[in-house]
């Protein structure tokens, strides 16, 4: 299944200025998208202008130069109108500081700029400078009423039309730490009461204090500004026994209601708004989540290193700087109601934000049109004082993120993403997974202490005799009832239970801590495996990584055929052990070393088999190979097995198909010297996608590349000419299907009776009109 987040890619890169002029200057990027200007986004760059970029094509299509000496307050926004000399781009942006402006003018000067467009050509631009009466933060076109909406970080509105003439303003006091605004149109707006005639936009407007996250809801119908909403909830939660920090760092909220935030100490809560004048009433939304594996390098600034954006209902996308030495960002699907990471991609931070990290990187995510959403990267903190010649290592970037468009909260997509979702939660203190008057209990305490004294043997016989005892006093009938169960609901006739599973695996991990190695029970592993019961998330950090430390690769190949949820991650970082082992010089079979104790490992080819048959998602496995494999001499030995099983495979599967029909059974195809042919051409696909430039600089690569032209080739002529059997031979296909799907479900057999008004009914449509193969003569 694929993976609901795509593989993002990038639309663009700016240099980031390292002179500054004023201090409240906070992003040196700011990216906006109006919906009724579709597939078209601004970036507003300091010290350099203002461009809107066609995102259908990765090209700026109306570029403002303003000069080195000009500084924004904000993100500028632009609207596209028909004249009738062709379609004209306004921009409107607020300018902090301009050697035009003066100093008391600051942050309340916009400057109007339009620009013609006609067939892709540029025409020539026109600005004008228009002084409002408050300070502006944020600029919104309200493209319903034709209106521009002007709203101050202090709470004032104001209304103008589009020559940004003031209709009317109203102010709205917030005098604490302004954090952001929102803007929805007023009919997508459902934690509203019901009206015939909706508002034209509603903003939410959000502010805090230490402790406090303050919200003021204001419609806008017309020229006509009204609050319809105000309210304040403490912003302090946390894990009991620690002190937590209150201040809010990152915000989200939905035209559905469903805002949330997270605080400094990485506490992660969601709320439903609603308005019931006069009052709104806020409801908490699923449990307050503890969020780990995330950055703690400026984690006290709003919108530093970690930003959310709402999906509409209780969908999340959460990007965010991990704490790990690889310098990630990854984006993350959350689902608040029921509190699980539905879907993950990391993102490589790109070099020219390396020397930037320690600095800060301050992180925004934007919604465009359906399945893609903006991502925008960028410096903070920049020095100052750097010198001019480092102003070219800092530069922000622009991704476009594809998702799923039909994305929804539903509780079968939450169901089973539990082992996912714990590795970024803070494990909870209280969560107990067996209470102690449990038999199992008592069968981990007596192995725990087995293995303390170096003694797997005899833990190994205490769960085989507790596994025993299970079997004989449950009868045979349930001596099989072996699955994974939730951690949330753990049925009591199973033998073993998620909790029970992962607390046992868990006897076995290595210790942190400890420089040596930890007794291990291979028996109890994969009697585990074999009954699949194990799932890759029980084991902390990798469960492949975690049998490769104790040799047992025989259980890492069982687990192919009995985990589900394999990462890609664990798949490909053996395979470059395999690799690396292969390379190692092979010792004289004579030469004694009597120290060395012998650890069975499979071929690469055996793995590889193995990886390439298990199912995958596209993306995340070319993150993986980039990551593990990123030398082409690597690559080699993989490429050379994949040569081989994509020699024939056309051929191979036609006669497999043919035998199929013959027998009306299902048969697998290459059986087990191969991998299927269509996993084998699509791993090969996703290892080129990923490697094909390392590959073309590794000169020794060029015959194995050739090699695997000249074997492919053949098989694309073979598929065109198959193509023209489709018409003729896909009624015949389905109906084989059909067959070998009732024989393989026992499907019943058609009785005597059936059979005569089936056939009766046939006869009719027959005499009814011509059918397919029927010729007719027709004599004039």
């Amino acid at each position: 299944m694929s993976s609901p987040i795509g593989e993002p890619f990038q639309v663009a890169s700016y240099p980031v200025p390292t002179k500054r002029k004023h201090k409240n200057v906070h992003h040196p990027t700011y990216v906006t998208y109006n919906y009724n200007f579709t597939c078209h986004a601004t970036v507003t760059v300091q010290t350099e202008g203002i461009h809107v970029v066609d995102l259908s094509e990765l090209h700026t299509v109306v570029s403002h130069t303003c000069g080195s000496n000009v500084t924004f307050s904000g993100p500028a926004s632009s609207r596209c109108t028909s004249e009738d000399d062709g379609r004209i781009c306004t921009t409107y942006a607020v300018v902090s500081s301009a050697p035009e402006v003066a100093v008391k003018n600051r942050d309340r000067t916009v400057w109007i700029m339009k620009q013609k467009m006609s067939g892709g050509a540029m025409g020539k631009s026109e600005k004008r400078e228009i002084v409002v009466p408050h300070e502006v933060a944020r600029i919104y076109s309200d493209d319903k009423s034709s209106n521009i909406l002007l709203v101050s970080s202090t709470g004032d509105v104001s209304v103008t039309d589009d020559e940004l003439n003031i209709l009317s303003t109203l102010s709205c006091p917030h005098e604490q730490n302004f954090l952001d605004v929102f803007f929805f149109p007023g009919v997508s707006c459902t934690f509203l009461l019901p009206h015939e005639n909706p508002p034209d936009t509603v903003i939410v407007f959000c502010s805090s204090t230490d402790s406090m996250l303050l919200l003021s809801i204001v419609s806008v119908t017309g020229k006509g500004i009204t609050v319809v909403g105000k309210n304040q909830f403490s912003t302090s939660h946390g894990v009991s026994g620690r002190k937590t920090q209150q201040r809010v760092i990152a915000l989200s909220c939905s035209p559905c209601g469903v805002l949330s935030y997270i605080n400094e100490s990485h506490t992660w809560t969601a709320y439903q708004l609603g308005i019931n004048n006069p009052s709104t009433t806020v409801t908490q939304i699923g449990e307050t989540l503890v969020l780990a594996q995330l950055s703690r390098l400026h984690a006290g600034s709003f919108g530093s290193g970690i930003c959310l954006l709402s999906l509409g209902s209780s969908l999340v996308l959460l990007a965010t700087m991990t704490g790990t030495p690889t310098s990630e960002v990854s984006v993350l699907l959350w689902d608040m109601r029921y509190g699980v990471v539905l879907a993950s991609q990391a993102i490589q931070i790109p070099s020219s934000l390396a020397p930037s990290i320690k600095l800060g990187i301050n992180i925004s995510l934007l919604p465009a049109d359906a399945g893609q959403v903006l991502l925008t990267l960028c410096p903070a903190n920049v020095s100052t004082t750097a010198p001019s010649s480092s102003e070219s290592l800092h530069r922000s970037t622009v991704y476009i993120i594809p998702l799923d468009p039909n994305l929804k909260s539903t509780i079968a997509g939450a169901i089973g993403k539990t082992p996912t979702t714990s590795e970024w939660l803070v494990p909870n203190p209280k969560a107990t997974i067996i209470s102690d008057d449990d038999p199992r209990s008592k069968l981990l305490v007596d192995m725990a202490d087995h293995l303390q004294h170096s003694e797997p043997h005899k833990a190994d016989e205490a769960f085989f005799r507790w596994v025993k005892e299970y079997a004989s006093a449950s009868g045979p009938s349930s001596s099989h009832v072996l699955s994974i169960s939730t951690p949330d609901g753990v049925v009591s006739e199973a033998l073993y239970g998620y909790g029970f599973v992962k607390e046992l695996l868990g006897l076995f991990a290595p210790e942190r801590e400890s420089t040596g190695k930890r007794q291990y029970s291979p028996r109890v592993t994969r009697h585990l495996i074999e009954n699949r019961v194990v799932s890759a998330g029980m084991v902390e950090g990798r469960l492949f990584t975690s049998l490769e430390q104790h040799g047992d690769w025989e259980s890492i190949m069982l687990a192919f055929n009995s985990v589900v949820d394999i990462s890609e991650d664990d798949m490909i970082s053996l395979a470059k052990a395999l690799v690396a082992k292969e390379k190692q010089p092979q010792t004289d079979p004579e030469a004694m070393d009597v120290d060395n104790t012998f650890v069975w490992t499979p071929t690469l080819s055996a793995y590889m088999l193995a990886c390439v048959s298990y199912p995958t998602s596209p993306a995340a496995l070319r993150l993986a190979i980039r990551k593990y494999l990123p030398d082409a001499q690597d690559l080699i030995p993989i490429l050379e097995l994949l040569d081989g099983w994509i020699v024939g495979g056309t051929e191979e599967y036609i006669r497999t198909l043919l035998k199929s029909v013959a027998s009306n059974v299902a048969i697998e195809h290459r059986g087990g010297a191969a991998p299927p042919y269509d996993k084998t051409i699509s791993f090969l696909q996703i290892l080129l996608d990923a490697s094909f430039v390392s590959l073309l600089q590794y000169p020794p690569s060029h015959e194995l590349l050739q090699n695997i032209m000249s074997h492919i080739e053949p098989e694309i002529g073979l598929h065109e000419h198959m193509e023209y059997l489709r018409g003729a031979l896909e009624p015949f296909s389905k109906a084989q299907d059909r067959i070998v799907k009732e024989r393989a479900e026992g499907a019943p057999k058609e009785s005597a009776n059936e059979w005569r008004k089936r056939r009766k009914r046939q006869e009719q449509q027959v005499s009814l009109g011509v059918g397919l193969y029927r010729l007719e003569e027709l004599v004039i």
